[in-house]
């Protein structure tokens, strides 16, 4: 048999892939089954879930303990707290003119005095300069100041004590000492110390009698 009979031979031996035989067709029919797999496969697998964030301390506190400390804050300590802050920032101040300036802007940021309350009953005795207060008891039960004086040195040292003492409680005032100010008196100002030491401490006694004069009697001035 010549080589082109064997080969007609072998191509009519071969199964044909367009006929319509069903074993053919099963045979050589591509399954769709990988498709639906590789499809599936390329999906992105859902990501872990991030874990959900420590709980704050406060979040752990029940409502009513809450609510009390907000309530006390704006009170606990007031005086106490700004007189630390006013004695950081004087300390913050390196040069002796700096604290000057500092304090000189202390008493150009006092209130307007009324010149109604120029009087002798609201002198502050034992000063060196004239020292004018005024204190009040507002509808929150707490103590309002107001000062003045002709030495603009000692405007700002009531101003300071003003910053620390208004709008605290009656009973917040009286227990202030004058030894809580004594950081104040070494923070390099020039000047008499024993001066300075007297201004800081008969304007606070002036501004802690007033307070008990406007319990007492109402009238804001200083029981004798």
């Amino acid at each position: 048999m010549d080589h082109a009979a064997l080969a007609i031979r072998l191509l009519n031996a071969m199964p044909n892939p367009n006929s319509s035989s069903p074993f053919l067709s099963t045979r050589c029919r591509p399954s769709r089954r990988p498709l639906s797999l590789s499809v599936r496969c390329l999906q992105t697998p859902n990501p872990t879930p991030a874990p959900a964030p420590p709980p704050t301390p406060g979040s752990l506190l029940p409502c009513s303990a809450v609510a009390a400390a907000a309530q006390e804050a704006p009170s606990a300590n007031l005086p106490r707290l700004r007189l630390r802050r006013l004695v950081d920032e004087f300390r913050s101040l390196p040069e002796p003119i700096d604290r000057v300036k500092r304090l000189l802007a202390y008493g150009s940021a006092l209130r307007p005095f009324p010149e109604a309350a120029r009087v002798s009953s609201n002198r502050v005795v034992g000063c060196t300069a004239q020292v004018w207060i005024t204190a009040t008891l507002d509808d929150l039960g707490r103590m309002r100041f107001a000062a003045d004086s002709d030495s603009e040195i000692t405007k700002g040292f009531c101003s300071c004590l003003i910053s620390v003492l208004d709008g605290a409680l009656p009973e917040e005032v009286r227990e202030v000492t004058p030894e809580d100010f004594g950081d104040l008196d070494v923070v390099g100002m020039p000047g008499r110390a024993n001066s300075r030491v007297n201004t800081w401490h008969n304007v606070l006694i002036s501004m802690q009698k007033r307070t008990k004069a406007s319990i007492v009697g109402g009238k804001g001035r200083p029981t004798r």
